[in-house]
This record gives structure tokens, C-alpha cells and sequence, in this order.
């Protein structure tokens, strides 16, 4: 029996559309560093990667989310109190969701800690577009 071959591309899995996801979100930033919502992009981004990656790699899951959750407060911070968007508060909201759960943090807490994530990651988090980075990530 003869089987056959297809010309189509294989569809890319979720994995690796949060990763190009990812990419296209840190090029906006390059491109225009004071809009939030570019940083609140690659925060979902990295956000949705680190659950897609979740059973295989609980560890580099968590790198992800401390990652997302850098590009968040930063996206927040970025914003006019007045004037932050919906999507901006959400995401806000589910990484500190996840910060109070896996740690047992006051909100006031998970607040301090989503500033020292801030501090510490969001170099990383927006310089980290090599494939090999990312794509570790995906492959663990």
C-alpha cells in the first residue's frame, strides 16, 4: 500500500503561534515602546505559551509567567490610571491571580512582587526573541 504524501505545511501548533505571538509583540515594542498595550500583548503571549507548556515543563512554565508578569506591571505602569484598558487590568489580574495562589501572597504583596519581576525580568522578557529561547521553551 502506497502512502501518500501532502504538499500542505503542517498547522503550526499552539505552541508556536504564542511564540510568533511573542515575536510580533516585542517588534511592537521596538517599534513603539510607550504603548501599553504592546506590552500587554507579549504578556498574554508568554502567558498562553507558559500554559501550553505546562505538563511537559512545569519549571520553564513558571520562568514564562514571571516573564509575562514583568511585561504586564510594565504595561500597567505605562498607562494612565484613567485611561488602562480592559485587556490590560485582565491580564493584570489573572497573572496576580496566579502569583497569590502559587506563593499565598496579599494582594499588596503579589503587587510588591509583580514590581520586583518587573525589575528583574523585563529586560529578558522584551529581549528574548531568538528562537532558540523561546522555542526551549516549547520543546521541553
Amino acid at each position: 500500500m502506497k502512502l501518500r504524501t501532502s504538499s500542505k505545511k503542517a498547522a503550526p501548533t499552539p505552541a508556536t503561534e504564542h511564540v510568533d505571538a511573542a515575536r510580533r509583540a516585542q517588534e511592537a515594542i521596538k517599534k513603539d515602546p510607550e504603548s501599553p498595550e504592546n506590552y500587554t500583548a507579549l504578556a498574554a503571549a508568554l502567558r498562553m505559551l507558559a500554559y501550553s507548556v505546562r505538563e511537559r515543563n512545569a519549571e520553564a512554565a513558571d520562568d514564562l509567567l514571571r516573564l509575562a508578569c514583568a511585561a504586564a506591571w510594565e504595561a500597567k505602569s505605562r498607562s494612565d490610571p484613567a485611561l488602562i484598558s480592559g485587556r490590560t487590568k485582565q491580564e493584570v489580574k489573572v497573572l496576580i491571580a496566579w502569583l497569590r495562589t502559587k506563593n499565598h501572597l496579599s494582594p499588596d504583596a503579589a503587587e510588591a512582587v509583580m514590581e520586583q519581576f518587573r525589575s528583574e525580568f523585563l529586560d529578558r522578557a522584551l529581549n528574548s526573541s531568538d528562537a532558540g529561547y523561546l522555542l526551549g521553551f516549547v520543546r521541553s
